[in-house]
């Protein structure tokens, strides 16, 4: 009985803990105009000059891959690897296919891309309506934006490939 009260008295002092620093009650916060800000690592490193791949799966499928050759920060070539959803590989696609407008929006990314310093567009693609143009009924510039944002974070915290 006396380990079960002293695990008790353990738990209570570590939720009250918890509380205080977190903050029970009050005011909700409302946020505005929130910024999303790419992560410190990210926004203040020096990369390597170089090529990098890093890729993007969901549910098990590498959806994209791509390969972003950096120099002083800047990058200089984009190559996308993989583009697949759905048992479609998007790279085989032709103009005046259905899908087709998806890829024009991916390579409209890489466009942006490159000439830009890494760590200031990378954070910029958030914000997709501001680069892609909305060429589909659905627009999933925001999703696809975000798939490219995840493959190259993943090729940045990958690291050099090659030089």
């Amino acid at each position: 009985m006396v380990k079960r009260s002293k695990y008790l008295s353990l738990l209570v002092v570590l939720l009250v803990g918890t509380l205080i620093l977190v903050g029970c009650g009050g005011e909700e916060e409302t946020v505005q105009d929130e910024v999303i800000e790419e992560p410190a690592h990210i926004a203040t490193s020096e990369f390597e000059d170089g090529r990098y791949r890093g890729v993007f799966k969901d549910r098990g499928d590498d959806q994209v891959a791509v390969q972003i050759a950096l120099e002083d920060n800047v990058v200089t070539d984009v190559t996308y690897r993989h583009l697949y959803h759905s048992g479609i590989d998007y790279r085989d696609l032709e103009e005046g296919d259905d899908l087709y407008p998806i890829v024009e929006q991916f390579e409209q990314v890489a466009d942006y891309l490159e000439g830009e310093d890494i760590r200031e567009s990378l954070p910029a693609l958030y914000e997709p309506g501001d680069i892609v143009d909305d060429v589909d009924i659905a627009s999933g510039a925001t999703l696809r934006a975000n798939k490219v944002i995840s493959a190259t974070r993943d090729a940045l915290n990958r690291g050099v490939y090659a030089d």
